[in-house]
C-alpha cells in the first residue's frame, strides 16, 4: 500500500512539474516560418504551417509563424494590386493604404472606384484571416525570432523576389521613420504579447478599411485619385486639361483636388461596415490592454519589440516606464468610454457633446467639412458627461510630449 501511495504521489508530482514547464518551442514550425519569410515563398508557407496547425491545433509556433506570413501576405496582395494600376505614392494622405512603397509599373492599367473599393476589400479580409489565425496564442512561451530587414514580399507580382522587395521598406514608408532612425540591430524575438500586438494593428486596419467600404465616396476618387494613378476612369479626369508648362496650375491643380476631395458629401452605401468600425477599435482596446499585461509579465529581455520597464527598448524614441503604461491603459479607458457613449465628445459650436456611438451605429452622410464647422455633429448632440482637454492633457503628460510617436508603437 505504501509503495502504491509513493507512486500515486509522484506521479501526481511529475504531472504538476511537467504542467508548470512551458511547452518546448516547436524548431521545425519556427524554422519553416523564417525560411517563407526570408525567401519570400508565402504562398507556400501557409500552405506547410496551415498543415501543422492542422495536425495540431495547439502548436503555439505554427500559429504565430501562420499569422504572421498571413499579416506579409495581406501587404503583398495590396501591393500587387496597386502596382497592376500604375501606383505613385504620396508622401502624405489620410490614406495609408496608398503609403504604400510599390515599384513603378510602366504599363498599368486603368482604375475605376469599383476596381478600388475591390482591392480595399481583399485587404480587409486578408488582414481578418490573419487576425483569426494569431487568435488563441496561450502561455506557452512561443517566440519567433525575425530579422526584418530580411522579410521579403513580391510587391509587383512578377513571381520573383527581389532585393529590393523587402517588408521593412513597408515599415520605414508608413511610419515615416527614416532609416537612420531605425536601431541597429532589427531582429526580435516576437512572443505573445506581440502577437496580440499585432492583432489590435489589424483590428487598426479593418476600421480603416471598413469606414472607406461603408461609403459611396466615387466623387471623391474621380477627382482626387488621377494624382495617384495615371489612368483614373473618371469624367472628371478625362475632362481636366493637361498640366503643360503654366506652373500656377502644377500648383494649384493638386490643391483644388484635395479641397474637392474632402468637401463632397459620402452617403453611406453599407450601415453595418460603419457598426462595424467602432466593432474593430473597441477590439483594439480590448487587445492592447491584453498584450500589456502580457508584456508586463515578461521576465526575459530577449530581442523585445514592446518592453516592459525592466526590458531594454530597441527605439529611442519610445522609451517605456511604468507610469507611461498606466498612462496608456487610462487613454484606452477614456477611448472606451467614448467609443460606447458612456463620455460625449466636445465641439468647439456646442455646449453639448456629441454620442460618437451613435455616429457609427446611425450613421449619415460623412461631411468632413460639417464636421469642422459643426451642423454633421448636430443630429448627434446630446445631455452628459464631455471629455475634457484637461483630462487629457493629464492623461498623456506622462509621455512628455511624445505621446503621438508613442500612441502608434503603444497600439
Amino acid at each position: 500500500m505504501r509503495r502504491i501511495v509513493a507512486v500515486t504521489a509522484a506521479f501526481f508530482t511529475a504531472t504538476a512539474w511537467l504542467a508548470a514547464v512551458p511547452a518546448r518551442a516547436d524548431e521545425a514550425a519556427n524554422q519553416a516560418a523564417v525560411n517563407h519569410l526570408y525567401a519570400g515563398t508565402l504562398a507556400a508557407g501557409d500552405a506547410e504551417l496551415a498543415a501543422m496547425l492542422g495536425a495540431d491545433p495547439n502548436n503555439d509556433d505554427a500559429r504565430i509563424g501562420l499569422g504572421t506570413i498571413r499579416f506579409v501576405e495581406a501587404i503583398e496582395a495590396l501591393s500587387q494590386g496597386l502596382y497592376r494600376y500604375g501606383l505613385k505614392p504620396p508622401q502624405t494622405m489620410m490614406l495609408p493604404v496608398v503609403r504604400l512603397p510599390v515599384p513603378v509599373n510602366p504599363d498599368p492599367e486603368p482604375i475605376s472606384f469599383a476596381d478600388f473599393q475591390a482591392l480595399l476589400d481583399t485587404f480587409v479580409t486578408n488582414v481578418a484571416k490573419a487576425e483569426e489565425t494569431l487568435t488563441g496564442i496561450g502561455d506557452s512561451g512561443v517566440k519567433l525570432r525575425l530579422d526584418l530587414t530580411k522579410l521579403r514580399y513580391d510587391a509587383n507580382g512578377d513571381g520573383t523576389i527581389g532585393d529590393d522587395e523587402r517588408f521593412i521598406a513597408v515599415v520605414q514608408r508608413v511610419t515615416g521613420m527614416n532609416p537612420g532612425d531605425m536601431p541597429d540591430s532589427l531582429v526580435f524575438a516576437f512572443d505573445k504579447g506581440d502577437a496580440l500586438w499585432l492583432r489590435g494593428y489589424c483590428n487598426v486596419l479593418m476600421a480603416f478599411g471598413d469606414f472607406w467600404l461603408a461609403h459611396d465616396w466615387h466623387e471623391s476618387f474621380d477627382v482626387g485619385f488621377p494624382h495617384f494613378f495615371p489612368k483614373v476612369q473618371s469624367a472628371f479626369a478625362a475632362a481636366v486639361a493637361a498640366p503643360g508648362s503654366d506652373p500656377m496650375y502644377a500648383e494649384g491643380a493638386p490643391v483644388a483636388d484635395f479641397i474637392s476631395f474632402f468637401h463632397i458629401r459620402w452617403p453611406v452605401a453599407d450601415p453595418a461596415r460603419m457598426a462595424e468600425v467602432r466593432q474593430h477599435i473597441k477590439a483594439m482596446i480590448a487587445l492592447s490592454r491584453e498584450s500589456w499585461s502580457a508584456i508586463e509579465a515578461e521576465t526575459d529581455d530577449d530581442a523585445e519589440w514592446l518592453p516592459n520597464p525592466r526590458q531594454t527598448s530597441p527605439f529611442a524614441s519610445v522609451q517605456v516606464n511604468q507610469a507611461r503604461i498606466d498612462a496608456w491603459r487610462a487613454v484606452l479607458d477614456e477611448a472606451e468610454a467614448v467609443l460606447d457613449g458612456g463620455k460625449l465628445v466636445p465641439h468647439w459650436r456646442f455646449d453639448k457633446g456629441f454620442n460618437l456611438a451613435r455616429v457609427f451605429d446611425e450613421p449619415q452622410a460623412f461631411d468632413l467639412v460639417l464636421w469642422l464647422t459643426g451642423p454633421a455633429a448636430l443630429p448627434y448632440l446630446e445631455d452628459g458627461p464631455v471629455a475634457t482637454s484637461e483630462e487629457w492633457n493629464a492623461m498623456v503628460g506622462a509621455f512628455e510630449g511624445s505621446f503621438g510617436v508613442s500612441a502608434i508603437w503603444f497600439n
